[in-house]
């Protein structure tokens, strides 16, 4: 039996797929299990997936009908053997030390989850990719109920912090991609993981196995994930059909906190950290008139979930925001465009 389990859900991703399986087929960690999920591409994914499988005898294909990430992570993980299963995105890559690096530490401390180190890469005009992110100081343990409790805490408030998940003051990134997960732990909590998730489906399955932990780990590492940014993939999409999505999500926390006995104030910041990035991004949509940005904005607001924008204004505090805040229940969403463009014109 292999020693990890690699699963890596596969959609229309044709121009990357190859440098991210052959980084996956150069990993000095050789006893792995590699389970692609073919989740009903059309550009010729399946194929090179097959003929990636035919040449290797640690990598199988799955072929289905398109579901969505979460239907595809479900379809793997009932194939997966290893002791430990890991999730990769088939736009991005690893370092060739990455899976030994992490399952060394999990072999020698017997950590239920063990997180690596992802890197961002922000694609560059001429081509090419530009890396965003810095290592970590040193190797942190999470261990006992209140050490876990507190880190579960944090990680459904990590949207509370503005940029990227490879940022110091995040504990734990909301990615499942760059962690080792005990595979019996992952696998026991598929009934809370709604497999129509096409948003925030990392975070619903990261918090519903964090409640079931003894022992986390996140890990200074030497090589790392390389998560390709890229404005089209799904987890980077902004239009108003998000707002379904959102809703969707944050039903999924709420049962995660019901079932596991965890602070739903907890869940409902981190669904109005979304809900808040959306009204941000339509107010400082390019290409619109003012009316077009407040017509989104109002159609965000109808639609987000009850009471979890205010939980999250009221977790992220600031004057500002709460000023924020308060004219969008007013209704004045003119001011609040004017607002978001003023500050991000302070930000360029």
């Amino acid at each position: 039996m292999a020693m990890i389990s690699v699963i890596i859900p596969v959609y229309n991703t044709a121009p990357y797929l190859p440098a991210c399986l052959d980084s996956v087929a150069a990993q000095t960690l050789r006893d792995i299990q590699v389970i692609l999920v073919d989740d009903g591409s059309t550009d010729g994914s399946g194929a090179i997936c097959e003929a990636f499988s035919a040449g290797d005898g640690r990598f199988s294909v799955l072929h289905k009908e398109n579901g969505g990430v979460a239907s595809a992570v479900a379809a793997g993980l009932r194939e997966a053997e290893g002791d430990y299963v890991g999730f990769l995105d088939s736009d991005d890559w690893l370092d060739p030390g990455y899976y030994e690096e992490l399952y060394g530490c999990c072999a020698e401390t017997h950590a239920d989850i063990v997180e690596g180190q992802m890197v961002n890469e922000l694609p560059l005009p001429g081509g090419g990719f530009r890396a965003v992110g810095s290592r970590r100081s040193g190797t942190v343990t999470y261990e006992g109920v209140e050490d876990i409790r507190r880190l579960e805490s944090l990680y459904l408030r990590s949207f509370l912090y503005d940029g990227m998940p490879d940022r110091p003051d995040r504990p734990f990134t909301y990615s499942k991609c760059d962690k080792l997960f005990r595979r019996a732990l992952v696998t026991a909590n598929l009934p809370l993981y709604d497999q129509r998730l096409s948003l925030a489906e990392d975070a619903v399955l990261i918090a519903a196995v964090l409640a079931d932990c003894q022992k986390v780990v996140t890990l200074q590492a030497a090589d790392r994930y390389h998560r390709r940014v890229l404005a089209a993939s799904v987890s980077h999409g902004t239009v108003d059909s998000d707002i379904g999505r959102i809703a969707m999500a944050h039903e999924a926390l709420q049962a995660v906190a019901n079932a596991k006995g965890l602070d739903r104030e907890d869940a409902a910041a981190f669904t109005g950290s979304m809900v808040y990035t959306r009204i941000y991004r339509a107010a400082s949509a390019a290409g619109e008139s003012t009316a077009q940005r407040c017509e989104r904005i109002k159609r965000i607001l109808a639609g987000a979930p009850e009471g979890c924008l205010e939980t999250y204004v009221k977790a992220r505090g600031g004057l500002a925001m709460r000023l924020y805040y308060a004219l969008l229940r007013l209704g004045l969403t003119a001011p609040c465009v004017w607002l978001t463009n003023l500050h991000a014109r302070g930000t360029e």
